[in-house]
């Protein structure tokens, strides 16, 4: 191959990768286009561990890319898309209204310093909220965005990793909404619906058997062939090891690392064979 994920010093080198994915993403769009759903057989990182696992490996950016812009917000997406990411990965919410939006916290305090739920909130009150206060006054008009509103910005730019959390609040019945938006955006194959509840990806599934889904875990998984409404898995970083992977990839499916933020975890991702990383610094981390 290649490279090797040592430290990337040359620029050129950098900015040649990025125009590299850039141009995979619109060959992968063309083909989801094409044949509408994602197909099988694809070519797993596995296939080229060591040092041709960097030219297959995806880079997923956690709620945008974050060290850039305040996080699950617009200019964070647009951020990601213009640093070369493949995927973006973000949690969609649902307001009082029925409204999807792009929240990762079940209220604001962290985000805005106010205690208030998502969930007891209309849209059109949390739409006047800013969601960036603490950058500064660059992001002062920065809002919460729709989840229709970065279906809409990022169709044919970059794929889209769609987690779904179902709590005492927020439940699955408003699946087939999402699922419905998605395919009315024509926008199946270019995105993923992940979730740490199961049974939210089988509801997926019966819904769009096309739609890509990928269930989270924290814990090990001794039987991934029984999670057979899963096409991947999204798996903590201390959960990555070869035989976890090796066993994943013989199903057919992919391993997804998170959150990937350091050179020690890219480079257990690579000798495990993961393929794709989510990390706070897209631009950066192939580097680090």
């Amino acid at each position: 191959m290649m490279r090797n994920v040592d430290i990337v010093r040359n620029a050129k080198t950098v900015q040649s990768i990025k125009i590299i994915r850039k141009r995979n993403m619109a060959a992968a769009l063309l083909g989801a286009a094409l044949i509408g759903a994602v197909t099988p057989g694809r070519v797993l990182a596995q296939d080229q561990t060591g040092d041709g696992w960097r030219g297959k490996v995806e880079i997923t950016a956690h709620r945008g890319d974050n060290s850039q812009a305040p996080e699950n917000t617009m200019p964070a997406f647009k951020a990601a898309v213009e640093n070369g990411a493949d995927w973006i990965e973000l949690d969609v919410t649902q307001t009082k209204d029925g409204v999807m939006v792009i929240f990762h916290d079940a209220d604001l305090m962290r985000i805005t310093g106010k205690p208030d739920k998502i969930w007891d909130m209309n849209y059109e009150e949390l739409s006047q909220i800013n969601a960036a206060s603490h950058w500064g006054p660059f992001f002062r008009d920065t809002r919460i965005p729709t989840l229709e509103e970065v279906l809409d910005y990022c169709k044919d730019k970059i794929k889209l990793n769609i987690e779904v959390k179902v709590n005492d609040h927020q439940t699955q019945d408003f699946i087939p909404d999402l699922v419905a938006l998605i395919q009315a955006k024509g926008m199946t194959g270019q995105c993923m619906i992940t979730s740490f509840d199961y049974h939210s990806l089988q509801a997926v599934k019966q819904l769009a058997p096309a739609l890509e889904t990928g269930f989270i875990s924290s814990s090990a998984i001794e039987q991934p062939e029984a999670f057979t409404s899963a096409d991947n898995f999204v798996l903590s970083i201390d959960l990555i090891n070869p035989e976890t992977v090796s066993r994943i990839h013989t199903l057919g499916k992919e391993v997804i690392a998170w959150t990937v933020n350091d050179a020690y975890s890219v480079d257990k991702c690579r000798n495990a064979g993961a393929d794709n990383l989510i990390t706070d610094k897209p631009g950066k981390i192939m580097q680090d």
